[in-house]
């Protein structure tokens, strides 16, 4: 039996980000399911009294807590610290670099024999820019994008330790349908630059707007600046054409119709919202960053666009709106089958037991 601990992260509640939903569905999967050859556990050093991304369930095991998050990060080094030198698993997985290099310098001092495997969920051209020369250390690297792969290849880690697992998103069975006008609708972070950049949506809306008069942005969600980016919906006289629905727990429940997904982000790791808006049958359109959506995209399912080329991302979301027809919701859900969990799963164990 091969013993495989997770590390899981500092994370400010509500724990709504695309890597908490993705560490909630591997806690779900490996806790329902016995394997005779791998065991996973997930190791939580740093949450705190009465809060964790997992809620307490699963294969879950936590340090010393105190009540609340205030000096949580100190005593959670403390507790990484400890359960590295004590751990007998065979294979940890960690999300930062700064993990690599602390779990390969308590490996080298106290003599322990565990693999390292990073999993990393940001593009590698934006996160972690001072911390890449620590990669090395790692024995293995999961990739969620392909993007992400061709980064860690750039820095000289050899492929065959490099293995590519994407991200899960559960199969729905209902379909949202076109809207009958052209209707737009984003869900996720509001920021107004920054990674969500949506102030490019907005500004490319605008655009939309002048040829499509009757055309509606819906944005779903919350963050730092929905304030500012509602007085640029103001300065650009669009108050009647963009509304904000603030955020919901399962906004895609809310949802009734939608010509497009739109996302505008100037990096990713592998978009969950994409998926979760084509496990819906919504075409995407998005800016093609270096690590994410072009993995997820294909011609039968939506369109890329450059980043900070607004009329690009004008002509592909009034292309979508005119085709619409093209984009058949059972032909996009399935587009996107390797992503459901099962076969997600199915591809995740055979690169666990691979793995030394």
């Amino acid at each position: 039996m091969k013993n495989i601990d997770v590390i899981v992260p500092y994370f400010y509640p509500p724990y709504i980000g695309g890597t908490e939903t993705v560490l909630r569905k591997w806690n779900k999967y490996f806790s329902d399911h016995q394997l005779p050859d791998i065991k996973v556990r997930f190791i939580l050093p740093f949450a705190y009294r009465n809060s964790d991304v997992f809620d307490a369930c699963g294969n879950c095991y936590y340090g010393w807590r105190v009540s609340d998050n205030k000096s949580m990060r100190g005593i959670g080094v403390l507790n990484l610290l400890i359960y590295l030198i004590f751990t007998r698993a065979d294979n940890i997985i960690v999300l930062s670099p700064k993990y690599i290099n602390l779990s390969h310098k308590v490996r080298r001092i106290f003599h322990k024999h565990y693999q390292i495997t990073d999993w990393i969920h940001f593009s590698l051209a934006k996160m972690f820019v001072g911390d890449r020369k620590y990669f090395k250390r790692a024995d293995y690297h999961l990739a969620i994008s392909t993007g992400i792969k061709q980064q860690l290849l750039k820095m000289q880690i050899p492929d065959s330790r490099i293995f590519s697992v994407f991200n899960p998103i559960e199969q729905s069975n209902e379909q949202i349908p076109a809207a009958a006008d052209p209707k737009y609708i984003y869900v996720g972070r509001l920021e107004y630059q920054h990674q969500k950049n949506l102030q490019e949506l907005i500004r490319g809306f605008e655009m939309v707007k002048q040829e499509l008069p009757h055309a509606k942005l819906e944005l779903w969600g919350d963050g730092p600046d929905v304030e500012g980016l509602k007085r640029l919906v103001n300065g650009l006289q669009l108050d009647d054409s963009v509304s904000f629905k603030g955020w919901q727990k399962d906004p895609w429940s809310m949802i009734d119709s939608a010509t497009a997904f739109v996302l505008t982000s100037t990096y990713e790791g592998l978009p969950m919202s994409i998926l979760e808006a084509m496990s819906h049958g919504i075409p995407v359109v998005a800016a093609n960053v270096s690590t994410g959506p072009a993995d997820e995209i294909t011609d039968d399912n939506g369109l890329l666009y450059e980043s900070g080329r607004l009329n690009e991302l004008k002509n592909d979301c009034i292309e979508v709106n005119e085709n619409r027809k093209h984009y058949d919701a059972a032909t996009i859900q399935n587009s996107i089958s390797k992503f459901y969990t099962q076969n997600y799963f199915s591809n995740l164990i055979k690169i666990l037991e691979e793995m030394g």
